[in-house]
């Protein structure tokens, strides 16, 4: 609860301070930091399906086949942690490729040049959250490895114990 309380009231406090001092951000500078939000979302978004697609071939195959079928437990687990970033930067992909057309589009509409700081003040909070899912979703990235790191230690581990159990029985017997 706690950490979930903490992470929100940063959240806040970063998009409501994202507000004042990007009043002063031109957007310029602000569709830069577009791109690069939209350049490592299509990142993550394609190493989390590869992935999805090399650890889970024949669950990708049952769930998207016409006769359906069933996928483990473990299988819809791991599939669901592999699926949080990829979900999270499709929609990060969403609003990175809408707001230039709408920065582009609002050029020429007198509101919006009127009241230009509020709306550039509005757009860096928008990249304040966009970049704090970001962060989210490049630890998230990190799961999927540790899973695997994991797993190969806890072979490696059973390997060594039965080398040293044969090789401890072979000494013993000579």
């Amino acid at each position: 609860m706690f950490p979930k309380l903490a992470i929100s009231v940063v959240t806040l406090l970063a998009t409501i301070s994202g507000y004042y001092f990007g009043q002063h951000v031109p957007m310029k500078e602000q569709l830069a930091i577009y791109d690069g939000l939209r350049n490592t979302s299509a990142i993550i978004f394609g190493v989390m399906g590869a992935w999805l697609a090399i650890l889970h071939p024949s669950s990708l195959k049952k769930i998207f086949s016409k006769e359906g079928g069933s996928i483990s437990k473990d299988d819809k687990a791991t599939i669901n942690l592999l699926l949080s970033p990829i979900i999270i930067s499709t929609f990060i992909l969403l609003i990175v490729l809408v707001v230039p057309l709408l920065v582009a589009a609002s050029r020429n509409i007198p509101i919006f040049v009127q009241y230009l700081s509020i709306f550039r003040g509005t757009s860096f909070s928008v990249l304040v959250v966009l970049t704090i899912l970001q962060i989210w979703t490049l630890i998230l990235t990190l799961v999927p490895s540790d899973t695997l790191k994991r797993i190969v230690q806890k072979e490696e581990a059973k390997e060594n114990l039965k080398k040293g159990m044969f090789y401890g029985t072979r000494k013993n017997n000579k």
